[in-house]
Order: structure tokens, then sequence, then C-alpha cells
């Protein structure tokens, strides 16, 4: 028994030695740290390896682990099965199966696949999806069907069908119903046609039908560029803003961010805003100019200024503490304030003015 044992033992460790000498000699390194079993054949001059069973081997710079493996010699192509665990530089990835293809470098996973890149400074994201390829040599990551992921430096998930990653270049972009959101409640939403992210620059591209919102306010345009690091977001093709008390459009806006939430928009030619005092009412009032910017609290306005070729129509309805009046005119410059309750607090125009004002009290 004991001989029977070490015959096994120093044919284990041949066979072993035997497939390590194969592959170097074709120029690879090639290192098993363990397997269970394992199992070389020869067929059409093609030197088969098997393996099975806590799978965990080197293969140039590539480490794997799973529980079944098929090693080709000659055609350089690995397969492995069953919870498949691969890591290189900075990737880890996870799948069903793996085939990696030495030549030219790739590594197509089928099922359930979840790839994490972890940084030197702390930070990661991970990307999960039904199918992937890795190529190797060029750093390039395609993902399909139900692609999900998550950015910690960036904290925002994001979903989409089909997604290239070129880690090189610091670029991505998602096709397929793309769609952006914030890791913290009543952040930023962002779904479009395409979005491209350009990591250098922490810039994000959306467009086509481009659909911006919060719990506050929506926004649709045909193109938005979102400047992560700075907190800017540029909407132009036509953008209209909406919320429960405004409606905004022009030809571009220009909007300003603080924890992602808006605190200033500049609205830039063709400028319409017509507003509201009380939620999910008839919004009667209205301002039109070259020029208007916008000031947020809460996601509410709170004020805003209006220059060059100004006209607003403004309607105060009676109650017990106001008299009703209608106010329209037309300027070069407006400011309106409203308060917490998003009552108008102050309106005053400056410079060619010209307009009528008409009220009636109980006197």
């Amino acid at each position: 028994m004991r001989k029977s044992l070490i015959g096994s033992t120093l044919l284990a460790a041949f066979l072993i030695l035997f497939c390590q000498i194969l592959i170097a000699q074709s120029g690879e390194t090639f290192r098993l740290i363990h397997s269970d079993f394992l199992n070389l054949s020869t067929a059409q001059n093609e030197q088969i390896l098997q393996l099975n069973g806590m799978v965990h081997f080197f293969y140039g710079q590539i480490e794997f682990k799973s529980q079944r493996a098929i090693i080709w010699e000659k055609q350089k192509i690995v397969r492995l099965f069953d919870r498949v665990w691969v890591s290189t530089d900075t990737l880890t990835l996870v799948a069903d199966s793996v085939a990696y293809y030495r030549i030219p470098e790739q590594l197509r996973l089928g099922g359930n696949i979840r790839v994490t890149e972890s940084k030197p400074d702390g930070t990661f994201r991970w990307i999960t999806s039904n199918h992937a390829l890795y190529d190797k040599k060029q750093k390039r990551l395609t993902l399909w069907d139900r692609v999900r992921a998550f950015d910690k430096q960036e904290n925002a998930y994001v979903s989409c069908g089909y997604a290239f990653w070129d880690r090189n270049q610091g670029y991505a972009y998602m096709v397929e119903e793309p769609e952006v959101s914030g890791g913290s409640p009543d952040t930023l939403r962002i779904k479009a046609g395409k979005m491209e992210y350009f990591e250098q620059d922490r810039k994000l591209i959306a467009t086509f039908n481009v659909q911006t919102s919060t719990n506050e306010y929506q926004a649709r345009s045909d193109f938005l560029l979102h400047f992560l690091r700075e907190e800017k977001a540029v909407f132009t093709g036509k953008p209209v803003f909406y919320s429960d008390f405004a409606t905004a459009e022009a030809v571009e806006f220009y909007v300003y961010l603080q924890n992602r939430k808006i605190q200033t928009a500049e609205l830039v030619d063709s400028c319409l805003v017509r507003f509201s005092e009380e939620r999910d009412t008839k919004q009667e009032n209205w301002v039109t100019a070259s020029y208007i910017k916008i000031s947020f609290q809460d996601d509410n306005i709170r004020h805003f200024t209006a220059e060059e070729m100004v006209n607003y129509f403004f309607v105060q309805p009676p109650s017990d503490r106001r008299d009703f009046f209608i106010n329209s005119a037309s300027g070069d410059y407006l400011e309106v304030s409203f308060n917490d309750d998003n009552k108008l607090e102050r309106m005053k125009m400056r410079h060619n003015i010209r307009g009528k004002y008409v009220f009636k009290n109980g006197s």
C-alpha cells in the first residue's frame, strides 16, 4: 500500500512537471498550485491536461481557480468550469465558466459574471452581467445582457444592456437603455439612448432622449454633458426643466450642483419660465428673456433674474392676506424672489420698463 501511494504521488508529480515543461517549451509559464485529480492525454498530436477539484494554477501572469479545468497545450486554450475565479493585475473576474485563449490573450466569460477593479487608493468598481469578453492585451472589457455596475469614487450605479470599457484609455460607453443613479437617495438619475464616461476628466456624456431627474424635478434634452468633479451639467438640444412649481425652456441650460443637489441654473437664449405659487397647479405666470439665472433651495426656486428682452406676466389670486392683481411688463432686467412657502416675495424691474398693472380690492 505504501509503495502504491508513493508511486501515485511520484506519477502525479511527474505529470505536473511534464505539463509545466511542455507549456514552458512553448514560451509560457505554467505553475500548478493544487488539483485533487489530474489526467494527461494525447489526441491528434495535442497534449490535453484535465484538472478536477479545487483547481488552482498560474498561466503566464494570470491566476486561475475553479472546480474543473481543461488545458490544450498546442492550441493554447484553457477552459474552466464551476465557480471560476481569475485574477490579472487589478482585476478580479468571477463567472460560471471561462475560456482563456492565450493567443490573442482573451477571456470569454459566461453566467453570473462579476468583474471587480480594486485601486491602490482604496476605491473600487464592480460590474456584473451574463456575458463578457476581456481582451487582456488591449485591456478592453465588453459586457452584455443585464449589465449592472457600481463606482465607489463616483458613488453611482449603472445599468444597461451593453457596455464597453477601455481601461488603457479610461473610456467607457453604455447603450441599450443605460441608466445612471446616485448611490445616495434624492440624487440625480439619468437615462439616455447612449452614455459615455471619461475617467481622467470624470466626465459623463449622455445623448439621445436624455432624461434627468431627482425626487423634486425632471429635465429632458437631446444632449447632456456632466462634469462630475466640478458638479456642473450642460443641457442642449431644446432642454426642458419641470417641477411641481415651474417649467423652464431654453436653447441651453447650465446647471450647478452641490452634493448632487441643484443650486443654480443658467438659461441661455430664447428662455421661457412658467411658474405657479402652489404645487401642481396651473402655471399661469411666465417670464421670457435672453438670459435667466435661477437659484434653488431644497430643489425649489427661491430667486431668479432675467436679462435682455425681458417680458413677464404675473397674476396674484385674492386671499385673506393679499389683494388680486395682474402685472405684465417688458424691460431689460427683472429680479424675482420667493419665500419659503414658494409665494412671491418681491418683484423688481429696471431699465426701459413698459407695462400695466391691474388690481382690485374690497374697498
